[in-house]
């Protein structure tokens, strides 16, 4: 599914067209819209943020096909070129990618899914966890280095890594108990190890989270062929998965 972060670049991107033909372009695709000039762009936000999914992808695969057209339609190329760059990296943080003209899924298994990050996002308001807001920051954070100009998806991986450890940290706090084991709370392996001991993870969890903070680690090696955007995306959306799995665990548990 489409986020709302995508959501919101993509009304950016359409603000810089005339008003007439941004109204016939949605409705194009059966998304309603009022029109008021001076709330143009708050009046985008609004119809593009409760439009269902597939309104969407219609209307972006569309965006995607006719890329020349509407570039020449802005008189200032570079603020046509700068919001499509932040539209196509919004839509990458979701699985999207328009390349070639055509708009693709990079994992069609997940097209009924939520938005991974608007999920975990929630669902860490929603948990009461004392670094929660911390956590939320650096997650955002993240995707913000991954759509910079130009982008830094060394940062990217580093802020999504702090994130699923500050996690890991905040979760393992709550389970301390009178007659729980002592563990270093500064060490990554320590940590996995106290929540493996207490029952909050299994051993086999507690390996993928191992794998997964090794992965996005600072000097983890990247296969040939694999582009650095590439690894950066599946290092972002395994760390935010691992978050996800922490989060819903916790806030199920007994």
């Amino acid at each position: 599914m489409i986020g709302f972060r995508a959501r919101y670049s993509l009304a950016q991107f359409l603000e810089l067209h005339e008003t007439a033909f941004i109204v016939v372009l949605v409705s194009k695709h059966d998304i309603l819209i009022s029109v008021e000039e001076a709330r143009l762009l708050t009046e985008l936000a609004e119809c593009l943020r409760s439009a269902s999914d597939e309104k969407l992808l219609s209307l972006v695969e569309e965006i995607a096909r006719t890329a020349g057209d509407l570039r020449a339609r802005v008189n200032q190329k570079y603020r046509h070129d700068e919001r499509f760059s932040d539209l196509c990296r919004c839509l990458q943080l979701d699985g999207y990618i328009i390349e070639n003209n055509n708009l693709t899924q990079a994992d069609p298994s997940i097209s009924d899914a939520p938005s991974l990050d608007d999920d975990l996002l929630q669902e860490l308001k929603a948990s009461g966890l004392s670094d929660a807001e911390e956590i939320a920051k650096k997650i955002n954070t993240s995707s913000d280095s991954f759509r910079s100009s130009p982008p830094n998806y060394n940062a990217c991986l580093n802020d999504i890594r702090v994130a699923l450890e500050t996690l890991v940290r905040a979760i393992a706090t709550t389970q301390q108990s009178a007659d729980s084991p002592p563990y270093e709370q500064t060490k990554w392996g320590s940590v996995l190890s106290f929540l493996k001991a207490v029952g909050f993870i299994t051993q086999e969890e507690e390996k993928g989270l191992a794998g997964v903070y090794g992965f996005i680690s600072p000097g983890s090696h990247r296969p040939v062929g694999i582009s650095e955007e590439k690894m950066a995306r599946l290092g972002r959306s395994l760390a935010l998965s691992m978050c996800w799995f922490l989060v819903k665990s916790y806030r199920t548990a007994p």
